[in-house]
């Protein structure tokens, strides 16, 4: 028991826990490093953490390629303002030592000012760079000291440089990390598929505002100068050869014929009393030949009066529908000789006007396959082939402009004269992927102009 009792008299306190090494800090940091969340985490733990075994002023972390380099982040600051004057005069001191080579390999410096004016009063201006790697063109860090460091600290500070520039390139290739084979495999199997996809030829098609017009109807116009007194028929009505359809204003030309036929009774009385004398008066027979002549003056001018009282009715010269808009917009008004009133068409006879847009008149072509889809009937298509085109874009009533053009039916039943819809026009064929990107495309040229 006594013995026990010495021992215990001369066992020590315990000692007070020991500073770590600086073998077990640099395990401690080059842990944390790799357990960074992020890139800035691991800038922000290189330019901190070291300090807890380096008595240093600041640490930089310095990203270059080639001469062009950049300071991302500094000791006891989120971010690094690039644009202080400090920031600027430390960048331009880098560029020039980058393009002198000193920052390829570890190397130490002093930072002096080259210029009289300038007012930075940097206080740590014993510099130590270690880069990431031996002969590494990538950055490094860069060590700041108000004194000379000790010789001892060279080694860790090119530790520490390999560490943090070791896991950075780590993260970064993660990030561009190839795919398993079987990923990789279904990518080049679907970009292939795509390829394949894209090189399959289809007929270049475009949309097209469509109706049924009559082929090659008889345009009813006035003979004369007038107005049109009456319609005797009614839009879209079925008419025959014959058939009365437009009065016009016959007033006028009633007159005129009154008025002629009373100059021939006048011509003929003045051709009687001439005839008889020259029985009595040989004299009076060239009176004789000059009343016969205004007798026949006077009976042109009837016939003339009475022609175009007949051509105020006009007839239907055959068979088929009156094609117009509504009777009220064409009672009383006024017509030209020529000008058209309305069409007379055959219903069996019919054409498809298209109005192709400006951007895909490539597809106007003749003989090329047209597919109409009427706004009536849209599940069944007429099947049509183009006959002619225009090859001069002219002004919609709607406005805008477009080419015309026009499809004779080759298959379906006959539709309605006036029917509207939309019309598909099948160009030459071309790859898939060209008309998939030709809109954007032609978007692209028309914004940029390349």
């Amino acid at each position: 028991m006594a013995e026990l009792v010495k021992l215990r008299s001369v066992t020590p306190p315990q000692a007070k826990r020991a500073r770590p090494s600086v073998l077990e800090t640099l395990i401690r940091l080059e842990g944390e490093a790799i357990a960074a969340q992020d890139v800035l985490s691991l800038q922000h733990q290189a330019v901190n953490r070291p300090r807890d075994m380096l008595e240093c002023g600041h640490i930089f972390w310095i990203s270059r390629k080639g001469s062009n380099v950049k300071i991302l982040a500094v000791t006891g600051q989120e971010q690094m303002e690039r644009h202080t004057p400090f920031g600027q005069w430390l960048k331009d001191d880098l560029k020039t030592r980058a393009r002198k080579g000193t920052l390829d390999t570890v190397s130490d410096w002093k930072f002096e000012s080259n210029r009289e004016d300038d007012l930075i009063n940097y206080p740590f201006i014993h510099a130590h760079y270690a880069p990431f790697s031996p002969n590494s063109k990538a950055g490094g860090l860069l060590f700041a000291f108000g004194t000379p460091p000790s010789p001892t600290y060279v080694p860790i500070m090119a530790r520490l440089g390999e560490i943090y520039g070791l896991v950075h390139a780590a993260r970064r290739g993660a990030k561009r990390a190839r795919m398993a084979p079987g990923k990789r495999n279904i990518f080049y199997g679907s970009v292939a598929a795509l390829a394949l996809i894209g090189m399959i030829p289809i007929p270049m098609t475009t949309l097209a505002p469509a109706e049924v017009v009559a082929d090659s109807p008889y345009i009813l116009s006035a003979e004369f100068d007038g107005v049109i007194k009456n319609m005797l028929v009614a839009p879209n009505a079925q008419v025959k050869a014959g058939d009365a359809l437009v009065q016009l204003d016959d007033v006028t030309l009633r007159n005129e014929l009154i008025l002629a036929d009373k100059e021939l009774q006048l011509s003929a009385v003045r051709h009687r009393m001439a005839g008889l004398r020259a029985f009595v008066n040989a004299d009076a027979k060239r009176e004789l030949a000059v009343a016969e002549a205004e007798a026949d003056l006077a009976k042109a001018r009837r016939d003339y009066a009475r022609e175009r009282l007949d051509k105020t009715v006009l007839r239907a010269p055959r068979d088929g529908l009156a094609l117009f808009s509504d009777v009220s917009e064409l009672t009383g008004r006024p017509v030209s000789n020529g000008e058209a009133i309305l069409r007379i068409a055959e219903p069996t006879r019919v054409l498809l006007r298209l109005h192709a847009p400006l951007a895909h008149g490539e597809a106007l072509r003749e003989g090329a396959r047209v597919r109409m889809f009427l706004d009536t009937d849209p599940v069944t298509p007429l099947e049509a082939k183009l006959t002619r085109a225009s090859y001069r874009a002219s002004t919609m009533p709607e406005g805008g402009m477009a080419f015309n053009a026009h499809a004779a039916l080759t298959e379906g039943d006959i539709p309605r004269i006036g029917a509207r819809g939309v019309a598909k026009i099948y160009g030459e064929k071309a790859p898939l992927a060209y008309f998939l990107i030709r809109r954007p495309l032609t978007l692209i040229r028309q914004m940029t102009g390349l």
